[in-house]
This record gives structure tokens, sequence and C-alpha cells, in this order.
């Protein structure tokens, strides 16, 4: 998904705000108006350099309740559910496109976003949000293979899907807790898109996760730095920050993006129809867009910043690894996932039995 000390945003989020409630955690507490002095935000987890929500609470003398959340189903379902009272949220594309079409999340007044310019050009006009009406791109990435480097001789370190279906690895494998990406590198195994809406090739790729699933250890998404970091995981489908995150705390850990082609995603920051301080939220988007901050945020996490004055001052390592910011050719392999619309349901159906098998 770096230049810092090599400290858990578990404990940061933690320590900054109290709790970092996932699933299970407890609401934000009720707003006090448009104003006030708090800003509630849900967000991923391993998002954010330490030091940024403590610089914007010393700034503006707001008190920031940060919450997590390990995927973008359990993110959909907590606003679905209601009284949530987040002012900000971080949406993957696609789950932008299904949050404003059910109306949960509000149209921006672009006039109150300053450096919104910054943002790479490719990007201020994406699929999912033509003319970014919805949201401002925080992240982006792609969806590949960490892997540790002691498991494999040096000509054979994976470089394609196969290796999760490679039995000598037994146990020692993670796939994410995630339904989109992890039946897409199923159905990207056998060439086939990510959006794919043919029940039968979204069968067989299921089928073969059910073969494969008495080789894999968990799916979890919010596990998957720690796993790898300690060599419990030896490859492991991770989110590109994600991987270079435990690559910081175990020098074994690589990151690549198969020959076939990867997801690749925008996260983006959005503010919900019913967040209790959008003023607060705005000032948090703006602060986020903040070259500087923009850059130490991209060089702790180790996902690539979409904010093109930033690209400057973070790690030149970083910069120059392909597999961060890919090229062209690499990239024209790669997809973005997208609103499936009726097919949804078949996803979900597909999902539940393959965690059912």
């Amino acid at each position: 998904m770096s230049s810092d000390v090599a400290v858990s945003r578990r404990d940061f989020l933690k320590a900054a705000a109290g709790a970092a409630a996932a699933l299970s955690g407890c609401a934000p507490r009720p707003g006090d108006g448009g104003g006030g002095r708090r800003l509630n935000i849900f967000n991923w987890a391993d998002y954010l350099h330490p030091d940024v929500v403590p610089e914007f609470e010393r700034r503006y003398g707001i008190e920031v309740t940060y919450d997590t959340f390990a995927s973008n189903e359990a993110l959909l379902a907590r606003m679905q559910a209601g009284g949530s009272r987040y002012d900000i949220v971080v949406p993957t594309g696609y789950n932008v496109r299904y949050l404003r079409k059910l109306g949960l999340i509000k149209a921006l007044d672009k006039g109150r976003i300053k450096g919104f310019h910054h943002i790479m050009p490719r990007l201020q006009d994406p699929a999912f949000d033509p003319g970014c009406r919805y949201s401002v791109p925080f992240m982006w990435g792609s969806t590949g293979i960490g892997y540790n480097r002691a498991a494999f001789a040096a000509a054979a370190e994976p470089d394609d899907w196969d290796v999760f279906w490679d039995r000598r690895l037994a146990g020692r494998m993670t796939l994410l807790d995630d339904a989109r990406e992890t039946l897409g590198m199923a159905l990207k195994r056998r060439g086939y898109s990510y959006n794919t809406t043919e029940e039968p090739l979204l069968r067989t790729a299921v089928n073969d996760l059910v073969a494969q699933k008495p080789l894999t250890m968990a799916y979890t998404s919010d596990q998957v730095i720690i796993q790898l970091a300690s060599g419990d995981s030896l490859v492991s489908l991770v989110y590109s920050g994600d991987a270079y995150q435990a690559g910081r705390a175990n020098p074994q850990v690589r990151y690549v993006i198969p020959a076939s082609g990867a997801s690749i995603w925008v996260d983006s920051w959005c503010i919900p129809e019913s967040a209790p301080h959008v003023d607060n939220a705005y000032l948090w988007i703006n602060f986020m867009l903040e070259p500087e901050v923009a850059a130490r945020t991209a060089d702790y996490v180790g996902y690539a910043t979409p904010n093109m004055q930033a690209r400057s001052l973070i790690s030149p390592e970083l910069r120059a690894d392909k597999n961060l910011y890919p090229d062209d050719e690499l990239l024209s392999k790669c997809e973005e996932i997208g609103d499936v619309g009726a097919a949804t349901f078949l996803y979900d159906r597909m999902w539940t039995e393959l965690k059912c098998a």
C-alpha cells in the first residue's frame, strides 16, 4: 500500500482516537451542528501518517474521532445502517458509485476545495465519479502479490496469480477478505475481467477458489501487514501499500503486479449526506490536499499519491518503483474494479458460497 520508523498505525489510531473501531466499534459521538469542534472520520486501517491527525487537531482546534474498517463491504454496510454520524469516509472507486446511487454521500461544493488542481488529470474525471462531483482522490494503487523472498529461489519469485495455487505454500498464504478483489483475482487468472457479469465465468472462478481454500490460512484485509511482516504468511493477495509497509518491517517482503494484470483503484475522500460537521470535513480535505501533507502520507503508507505537486517530495526510491507507480505498458494490463449493476447480488452470493465452503 517509506521513510519513517515502523510504527503500527493500529497503535497510532488507538493513541490518537482512543479506539480504532472496525465493524463492531462504537459510533462517533453525536455532532453539534455544521461546524463545532469535532470531526468524525471512517477510513481504512493503516492509512495515514501518525502525525497527520494530531497536526490537524493542533492547527484547527478540532477533536478528531478516527474509526477504521477493513473492506468496502464493511463501509457500505455501516453507511446503509444509518446513524453513523461520520463526516469523512474513504470508499474505493466502485463504492463511490454505490454510495452516490443510494444517496449516502453529498455532492461536493468545489468552490470550498482548495488544491483540487493538484490532482493528476486522469483522476480528475474518473469513470466512477465523472468530474469528481462526489469525491476527491486520496490514494491510488494496485492489488497484487506480496511475498517473502526467503520462501522462493531467486529465479522463481512469483510473477503471476498461479502462486496462490502452489501446494508447497499450503497454510502460509492469505487472501483478502474482499469479495471483488479475491473473486476478481481468480477471474483475472483465467483471463476474464474483474467486472465479469456472466455467471458461468464467475462460477468457474469460485470453483477454483473453493479448490484453493484449504491452502489459505485466512481471508483478511486488516491483518495482512502483520502476517507478511512476521513471516506467518509467505504470500498474500495484498494492496500495494500494505506490502510496502510490511517490507519496512521485514526487508524480505516484496510486492509485484502480476504479469497478467491486476486491479487498480482509487480511494477518495467523501462527505456523507448525514455528516454533522460539514465545515470541518472541507477543512480536512483541504488539509490533505496540501502537497507536503500528501507527500508525507504517501511516503509512510507506501501507496501512490494522485497529488502531482507532492510527487517531487516523496522518496525517490518509491517514485522509481514501477510496481508502485507503474508505467503505461504495465497499466494497460490492469483494470479498475467497476460497478457491475445487478450482478452485485451474484457476487455477494458467490462470495457467501466461498466463505461457507
